[in-house]
């Protein structure tokens, strides 16, 4: 598996309303899906040329309109340091999204899918403020480069 360099940039889709609310990005950006048994938050690779249209191809419903983009630094990910969470960005094989990637995010060595709890953490108040958290984490990144389409 090819290996993002921490340099690399890469964009979070933004979809409207559920992601955003008067230009401030929500934590729901972040949100692992628990339909879908998401162990990934998708982004979109900006050193591929196809990058934009990329985030183009992604389907909008009636609740669900493109806003914009969130420009987000791999490295900068990486390097969030909050208790025992870890950060990745790796490489999504997609046929139709070809800079397809994911943030992973792993709390004491145990990957985030969305819809289980985190096994290590038995409190449930404890476990939503972790998620939230986690979350929040990415919305301070995210936040300081979010463009509009």
């Amino acid at each position: 598996m090819c290996i993002i360099p921490d340099s690399e940039d890469v964009a979070r889709a933004i979809f409207s309303p559920k992601m955003v609310h008067r230009g401030q990005i929500l934590p729901a950006a972040f949100e692992l899906r628990p339909q879908l048994s998401e162990d990934y938050i998708s982004v979109v690779r900006m050193s591929f040329e196809s990058w934009k249209e990329d985030i183009y191809s992604i389907p909008q419903r009636k609740n669900r309109q493109l806003y914009g983009y969130a420009e987000m630094n791999v490295g900068e990910i990486r390097a969030i340091k909050k208790d025992s969470v870890i950060y990745n960005v790796v490489p999504k094989d997609n046929a139709i999204i070809k800079s397809h990637a994911g943030i992973i995010v792993s709390v004491n060595g145990e990957t985030l899918v969305g819809g289980l709890p985190i096994s290590t953490i038995e409190d449930k108040n404890a476990q939503n403020f972790m998620f939230l958290s986690i979350r929040q984490e990415l919305v301070k990144i995210a936040q300081r480069r979010l463009k509009e389409l």
